[in-house]
């Protein structure tokens, strides 16, 4: 019986809620990546040929990406086309695309132009979920960062189709990591789905016993919001995202004076 009733509890759970939706065939599909921009921070991109991974005689040598920049509450602002060589990979400072948002914060996308046959004939799509990385107060090294999820697709007609699903159910992501101090952590979470999302930040005692903070915010499709959690050296705490998505896992900075340091919740 208990066995059936945890069935039952599962089917309820994963009913009609993927952790992405099904793109069209043949549309590019790309992460939403998180920008940074401000006396601070810095935003790159490492814009690699992807199709050049694969061989396809067809490719055409005039292959380009483009680039979607929305600000925090995922409002379009700024489109770029940029073109790449064969096989090759460049640094894009992202930051120079951003600099007329009146926010520090937000989105982008990238679309590749070319798809290659053999992505197709396996009824596949090309995804961009390559590394973007940030400078913190001019530091010679920065910190990287892999895409997280297949959140937008560039559909035939140039319009943009978000890909992140969300849940009848309310869902809870608790963060792996520890979070110690003395430190600035500023917890990012990004909307890829088609409403407006409720989000809750809780930061919980280290037994998890304990809310000590809980912060809200309302987010638009494509937008994205900081939750600033400051944590002292004597109490170590967790953070729990509470929300209707059903990957709400964030992106994490920490700082610490002058050192910086980014990953995946």
């Amino acid at each position: 019986m208990q066995r059936h009733m945890e069935r039952l509890r599962r089917a309820i759970w994963n009913y009609k809620q993927p952790l992405s939706l099904i793109p069209e065939l043949g549309a590019p599909i790309s992460d939403l990546f998180i920008w940074r921009n401000s006396a601070e921070w810095e935003t790159f991109f490492e814009l690699t040929d992807v199709s050049g991974l694969f061989a396809d005689h067809t490719m055409s040598a005039n292959r380009y990406a483009t680039l979607f920049f929305f600000d925090n509450r995922g409002n379009p602002f700024f489109e770029k086309r940029l073109n790449f060589g064969i096989q090759r990979r460049q640094t894009i400072e992202v930051s120079q695309f951003v600099s007329g948002s009146v926010s520090p914060i937000g989105t982008f996308c990238v679309f590749h132009s070319h798809i290659p046959q053999a992505v197709t004939d396996l009824g596949s799509c090309l995804a961009e979920r390559g590394y973007l990385s940030y400078r913190y107060l001019g530091a010679p090294l920065r910190g990287y960062v892999h895409g997280n999820l297949d959140a937008i697709s560039l559909l035939p007609n140039q319009s943009l189709k978000l890909l992140g699903a969300h849940s009848f159910l309310e869902r809870e992501y608790r963060l792996q990591h520890e979070l110690r101090g003395p430190a600035l952590y500023e917890i990012a979470i990004v909307n890829p789905s088609r409403r407006d999302q409720l989000v809750s930040c809780e930061v919980l005692s280290l037994s998890g016993e304990e809310v000590l903070e809980k912060q809200d915010v309302q987010l638009s499709p494509k937008g994205c919001h900081l939750f600033p959690v400051s944590v002292n050296p004597s109490q170590p705490v967790r953070v729990v995202m509470t929300s209707h998505l059903v990957m709400a896992r964030p992106l994490v900075f920490r700082t610490n004076e002058q050192k910086m340091d980014v990953f995946h919740g």
